[in-house]
């Protein structure tokens, strides 16, 4: 159920994909303005990558000037009781005539003026404003204490004691986590698990995780780094030796009939194993999950590399825009899902990882079998 009315403040530069993580973890949204959006929110966005900030019984407002905004959060907020402090902040850059400082102690004084005690150092409830540059807007609400935006960075695969370079970004793994399972429950699958990127992410986030390779090494170089992740906290994610492509017999009886989040970053070129092209061993795994999934459908969270594109400012792939991966085409992608029992959604985005590689990340469906 979606709780109370909150404003998100995304981060990065792929916002669209933050905020489709963030629907995806229940969030309901209203409006979104650049990197801020308002809608309302449920205790699952806690484990969001992409969300900067949740901040409670605010609002957005479009941005004018320092004076005209202090008075419109005046006009509306609800201090609560206990220590209290304002910080203010700005993404993607300065707009115009605006001043953090101006704005900090306006809203400072009249707290002080409503007899709120003022703690800049250990305060119990923080008012945040974020000013975002991109959209001209200024998003407000007491600030909702997260941890991941912290967490996540401190993971860069570079860190693990296995280690190989196509290794995903954490912040990125995580996005497609939780975009592929969300809040839903059931087994997350992380068919080719490699280093184990997905894996790591699927149990800090508390889900029930499956990470399977059919190579011995990248099994044990997995297991390594999950359990360097988790650092003997408790979770419920296992790696197991086996084939994605025969499910049936592979994965352990215990989440078989139980996958509702598939998570694919395929190997491809000298990264790759086994007999199969990189189409057609999708093509078997995609097949296989549908033999394993829950009776309430799957989802799928699929990443392919690709030459870098250019996106909208919010990091979305248009309709119109040529997109080729590194192996095959986009024929190839459509054909796929089209000999299959996924759909794929129409939404895509795309993260730049350097001058010559990008990230397309695709979400694509399974309904429940009839």
């Amino acid at each position: 159920m979606a709780g109370a009315t909150c404003v998100l403040a995304l981060r990065g530069e792929v916002t669209a994909l933050a905020l489709a993580e963030a629907e995806a973890l229940g969030f309901q949204t209203d409006v979104r303005h650049g990197r801020l959006a308002l809608g309302h929110r449920t205790d699952d966005l806690g484990v969001a990558a992409g969300i900067y900030a949740v901040l409670d019984g605010g609002d957005i407002h479009a941005w004018t000037s320092n004076e005209a905004f202090v008075a419109s959060v005046v006009e509306r907020w609800e201090p609560p009781k206990g220590r209290v402090c304002v910080r203010v902040e700005r993404l993607g850059g300065r707009m115009k005539d605006s001043s953090t400082q101006t704005i900090a102690r306006s809203l400072g004084g009249h707290l002080s003026d409503m007899a709120c005690v003022i703690d800049l150092d250990r305060p119990e409830h923080v008012l945040r404003v974020v000013l975002d540059a991109t959209s001209h807007h200024v998003g407000w609400g007491w600030d909702v204490p997260r941890t991941t935006r912290e967490g996540v960075g401190a993971r860069r695969a570079g860190e693990r004691p296995f280690f190989r370079p196509v290794s995903l970004d954490p912040y990125l793994a995580r996005t497609a986590v939780n975009l592929a399972n969300g809040s839903r429950g059931g087994v997350l699958l992380d068919a080719m698990t490699g280093t184990g990127g997905f894996l790591i992410e699927g149990a800090l986030t508390g889900q029930e995780t499956v990470g399977m390779d059919l190579d011995p090494t990248m099994v044990d170089g997995a297991k390594a780094n999950l359990e360097w992740a988790v650092d003997g906290r408790a979770h419920r994610a296992s790696v197991v030796l086996g084939d994605a492509t025969a499910l049936a017999s592979s994965l352990p009886a215990s989440a078989r009939g139980r996958i509702t989040g598939l998570v694919l970053d395929p190997p491809y070129g000298r990264n790759s194993h086994g007999s199969h092209g990189p189409w057609d061993l999708l093509a078997r795994v995609l097949a296989s999950t549908t033999e394993v999934a829950s009776p309430e459908g799957a989802d799928c969270c699929l990443i392919l590399p690709i030459a870098p594109i250019t996106t909208a400012d919010d990091g979305v792939v248009h309709d119109s825009t040529k997109v080729e991966p590194l192996h095959g085409s986009w024929e190839d992608v459509v054909a796929l899902f089209e000999a299959s029992a996924w759909s794929l959604r129409p939404e895509r985005w795309s993260v730049r990882v350097h001058g010559s590689l990008a990230r397309l990340i695709l979400h694509a469906t399974c309904a429940p079998p009839s």
